[in-house]
């Protein structure tokens, strides 16, 4: 292992208190049967369910600020970001290649949002409702919502933004996230029919937007979180969607508008005067400052940036001896951290040889020396608190049993290792953690199975264009993969044949898909998910890791509600982040305890 594996991160949070928040939050999702926050389960949603109004929603932070608030020309908000994603601040652009970790999707209001209680709250849709299939959905915008350059926000710009993200000459980083459901997108995104014909269409007026899907998809409005859109007029003058990342051309009808974007130095957000929408915000000011992730830590400590997540786990050991109290750790999106095979060639298509990989990986001493608070061990794929997790059943198929991994490595005919071919483990855009915890992935299979594992790290592109590629171009890596919209087939889905990976199981396919699809008993389309999982675990596509519980330092003048315990106990700055597509924005102020001059940052 690597010397860093050699280090007992001390945890700042308590790791049973982690534990007692997951099961407490676990309890409560099931009592809720959620299918998004506030949905209800199939049942209710795909029946005729109808949203409350916004109103009905969480209260948001007014325009009027704390008494211990900074005055308005101090709040400002700094946060870093990674310099190799800073291509567009917008979803429909790239997924992948757009600021996502600091602030961003802020200059519209996707449809939903999720509140800091992870539940479903309208957002620039003030209610929706399905049909008695469930396979229409219809949403009526808020007419309130104006672009800064006067003109209303309205369903065409929703209609131009999906029809964008389905245009094969735009060929989007995420289109496999509409793939089966929306009504017309496997055909669009293939070129097999005009865009006009996608399931996404004008509803009785300018105001109403109209989804039509494939099959009946209660969790929809789940998915829709992932919503916030471009303006029609500026995609057809520009061509493209990266009008937004010049601020002479940006058009914003969200939050903040863009003042600032120089290319790997910084972004600088304001807020809009003309915003109308539901999402009011204290900060006045947000600044992007684009750099390395390893030095994310440097500038905390020197009051550079107000806020940083994914530290290192050395930073976490200065943090908790010199500021304790600004450290917090929640469940994030619910992300879970596994090593990947190309199940189609040598030597992975032998499940031997995937299970020997599976019981060598010591995940408790991984939790003790190099995670601490960041992540609990995952010996399945659903974390805990996700709705139809299993973990707890599922734990000892791939357990840690060194002997029965040395077994199936000798069954797979390369006993102690011998013959076995060297290999590289692709690891994707690594921050210190990952580079941590990949080292001592090699070392354990090195040292437990007698082989050689080289660690490769690739940028963002480079790895996702070789991972999703057909047939993938990756043998064997290391990667994560967090919640898109709080739903079991959400997760579950990136494992059906065609996705992200080369696995494909019938058997998994149709339980996950009927499951999906489910309008009936809450707990019948519960156990056909875990039935599903169970399939998964056992043929070994993936070897679950961790699941992360994501550490974040936060400065002691970064105030509001955001910070404080939501009702699941869970005390941190949740995802996705300072973004319209929760509350975030609205629930968080800059305190007069701030260092002065931060006008002029």
């Amino acid at each position: 292992m690597a010397d860093r594996t050699n280090e007992t991160a001390p945890d700042p949070i308590d790791s049973r208190e982690i534990s007692q928040r997951l099961a407490t939050l676990d309890q409560r999702i099931r009592r809720r049967s959620v299918l998004g926050g506030a949905l209800g389960l199939a049942g209710l949603a795909a029946l005729g369910w109808q949203t409350p109004s916004a109103a009905a929603g969480p209260a948001l932070q007014g325009a009027s600020l704390p008494d211990d608030a900074a005055p308005p020309d101090e709040q400002v908000f700094v946060l870093p970001d990674d310099p190799t994603t800073d291509k567009t601040p917008d979803f429909y652009e790239s997924v992948y290649e757009r600021i996502s970790q600091s602030c961003f999707d802020i200059l519209s209001d996707s449809l939903v949002r999720l509140s800091r209680n992870i539940e479903i709250v309208p957002g620039a849709a003030t209610k929706w409702t399905a049909s008695n299939d469930g396979q229409t959905w219809t949403f009526n915008l808020d007419p309130n919502l104006m672009w800064n350059d006067g003109t209303p926000v309205t369903a065409r710009d929703y209609i131009a933004t999906f029809q964008y993200g389905a245009d094969p000459k735009h060929a989007w980083d995420f289109t496999w996230f509409y793939q089966g459901i929306l009504k017309g997108w496997d055909e669009a995104i293939a070129g097999k029919i005009p865009l006009d014909q996608l399931g996404v269409h004008q509803g009785a007026d300018e105001h109403e937007l109209v989804f039509e899907t494939v099959v009946p998809a209660p969790y929809l409005p789940a998915m829709l979180l992932y919503s916030p859109t471009l303006q029609a007029a500026a995609l057809q003058k520009n061509g493209n969607g990266l009008y937004n990342a010049d601020p002479a051309t940006s058009v914003s009808a969200g939050p903040f508008k863009i003042t600032e974007w120089t290319l790997d130095q910084r972004v600088v957000y304001e807020k809009n005067p003309d915003y109308k929408g539901t999402l009011q915000v204290p900060v006045n000011k947000v600044v992007v400052k684009l750099a390395d992730p390893k030095t994310w830590f440097t500038m905390y400590q020197n009051n550079e940036i107000d806020y940083m997540q994914g530290p290192a786990p050395a930073d976490i050991q200065v943090a908790q001896q010199d500021f304790p109290d600004q450290i917090y750790s929640g469940v994030g999106d619910f992300r879970t951290w596994y090593l990947f095979f190309d199940v189609t060639k040598p030597p992975f298509d032998k499940l031997e040889v995937r299970q020997a990989f599976s019981h060598v990986i010591d995940r408790d001493a991984i939790k003790a020396k190099i995670l601490g608070p960041a992540g609990i061990p995952a010996y399945s794929w659903l974390a805990p608190g996700f709705p139809a997790a299993n973990g707890q059943a599922l734990k000892s198929i791939q357990n840690y049993d060194v002997a029965a991994g040395k077994k199936a490595l000798a069954d797979a005919g390369f006993p102690d290792g011998k013959g076995f071919p060297n290999l590289q483990m692709w690891v994707r855009n690594p921050v210190p953690l990952d580079l941590s915890v990949s080292q001592a992935l090699a070392s354990m299979l090195q040292e437990n199975l007698g082989i050689t594992i080289e660690t490769s790290n690739k940028d963002q592109k480079t790895f996702m264009d070789a991972l999703t590629a057909k047939p993938t171009e990756i043998l064997f890596g290391f990667v994560s993969y967090g919640m898109d919209f709080l739903d079991p087939f959400n997760m579950l889905s990136v494992w059906l044949s065609g996705g992200r990976h080369s696995w494909s199981n019938s058997q998994f396919d149709d339980l996950v898909k009927k499951a999906a699809s489910f309008t009936g008993d809450p707990a019948e389309r519960t156990k056909m998910f875990q039935d599903a999982e169970k399939i998964l675990v056992e043929d070994v596509p993936g070897v679950f890791i961790y699941h992360a519980t994501p550490v974040q330092f936060a400065k002691p003048w970064v105030k509001g509600a955001v910070l404080q315990p939501d009702k699941n106990g869970i005390k941190a700055l949740h995802w996705p982040g300072y973004t319209a597509m929760d509350t975030v924005p609205a629930e968080l102020y800059i305190g007069k305890d701030a260092p002065k001059g931060r006008e002029n940052m």
